[in-house]
């Protein structure tokens, strides 16, 4: 049951009445867009379709009300009850919660060293981590939302459920969440009166400008050595001191470095060289059909996916090694976490399908970043080294 749609040529803000059932109704707003200017008289169906489709299932439901979609001539945005789910598949959230363990794992790596807490009290304390915390999660958001928007015609290939790719965000949309995380993470930066945590905030915007913009002398991702500097820098360098230094409340060059600090650098240094190389690899055809170099494409999957697992392998076989050396109760205990960590994640790498993207993604999303996660709670018990 519903009403009918009328025919005719709709101007902007002009409301079609889809389906209705009491105070149920959903409708969907035709904006003047180019397709109307050239199809005086035609509707977009395949959406009239979608949205009838939408209304049955919730009126069998009982559900009160149903997402709006609008057409705009850059795409089909969607609001109410499929906004979040869109808005989640934008932030990337692997990538958001790497940036909360990895800030936290630093975070306590530093109270160890800086005896941070009889320092500062607990209170200033706890309020510099929330700092760290959320404004890093807001830049991460800016950072993988700059990607998607220059990444726009690479993603409709490669990862087509991503909310600009599909459409369900419009590039406007996209823009005004990154103008506002940008601005709320960066006030928060300026505001902590942190310099060491507003300078790791603008030297990963920047660092993500030049990956990802598509302008002369930019686009740095189109370098497989540019790229994987971008990531090792920030990975290895940026959120190892930037934060460590913020939760000591000193300065970038206000203390020494500590050795279990250096052993998170080294070890953090592998993951980026290998997050940089992996996170291309399901990405090669898209690449290849639009003149994307990555080594992905020069040496093939194959060879990048073994010199990944490879790094790895020599990465933990080195911290096992180290605990070894280490002749106390806390260094076995981490040898053995190190070797759980790498062992399940060298047998999953048999198993993989180097050909197939769905593959590689999976072992990429389910292997490489969950180790990376643990790799992050182990590192501030690394004080053997």
């Amino acid at each position: 049951k519903g009403t009918p749609v009328t025919g005719g040529r709709h101007t902007e803000g002009q409301m079609l009445s889809v389906s209705a059932c009491g105070s149920r109704v959903i409708r969907i707003k035709a904006l003047h867009s180019e397709t109307c200017e050239r199809n005086p008289g035609h509707q977009p169906s395949f959406l009239v379709r979608r949205v009838k489709k939408r209304s049955q299932k919730a009126l069998r439901r009982g559900q009160p009300k149903i997402a709006t979609a609008s057409l705009t001539k850059h795409g089909v945005s969607h609001s109410g009850t499929r906004f979040h789910e869109d808005f989640a598949k934008f932030t990337r959230p692997h990538t958001i919660l790497g940036t909360i363990i990895s800030v936290s794992s630093v975070t306590m790596m530093a109270m160890q060293f800086g005896g941070v807490l009889e320092m500062s009290g607990a209170l200033l304390f706890s309020k510099q981590t929330a700092q760290a915390l959320v404004s890093a999660v807001l830049m991460n958001v800016a950072i993988v939302g700059i990607n998607q928007v220059y990444d726009k015609k690479l993603d409709r290939v490669n990862k087509p459920y991503l909310p600009l790719a599909s459409g369900a965000f419009s590039s406007d949309t996209a823009l005004s969440i990154i103008a506002a995380c940008t601005t709320l993470s960066l006030a928060l930066g300026a505001l902590s009166g942190s310099s060491a945590l507003l300078f790791s905030l603008v030297v990963s915007l920047l660092l993500g400008i030049v990956y990802s913009v598509d302008y002369p002398g930019l686009r740095w991702k189109r370098s497989p050595v540019l790229a994987a500097s971008c990531v090792l820098f920030v990975r290895a360098a940026i959120v190892q001191i930037g934060f460590f230094a913020h939760a000591l409340g000193r300065g970038l060059l206000d203390f020494h470095l500590p050795k279990n600090l250096w052993f998170a650098i080294g070890f953090m240094a592998v993951y980026g060289v290998v997050i940089a190389l992996f996170k291309d690899l399901p990405d090669v055809v898209g690449d290849k059909k639009h003149g994307f170099r990555t080594l992905g494409v020069r040496l093939g999957p194959s060879v990048v996916f073994n010199i990944c697992v490879s790094l790895l392998a020599m990465a933990y076989g080195c911290a096992v090694i180290l605990s070894v050396m280490y002749h106390s109760t806390t260094s076995t205990v981490l040898g053995v976490l190190h070797a759980a960590v790498i062992i399940p994640l060298l047998i999953a790498s048999k198993r993989v399908d180097v050909s197939s993207s769905a593959s590689l993604y999976g072992f990429y999303e389910k292997h490489i970043w969950r180790s990376f996660y643990l790799q992050y709670f182990l590192l501030p018990f690394c004080a053997f080294c």
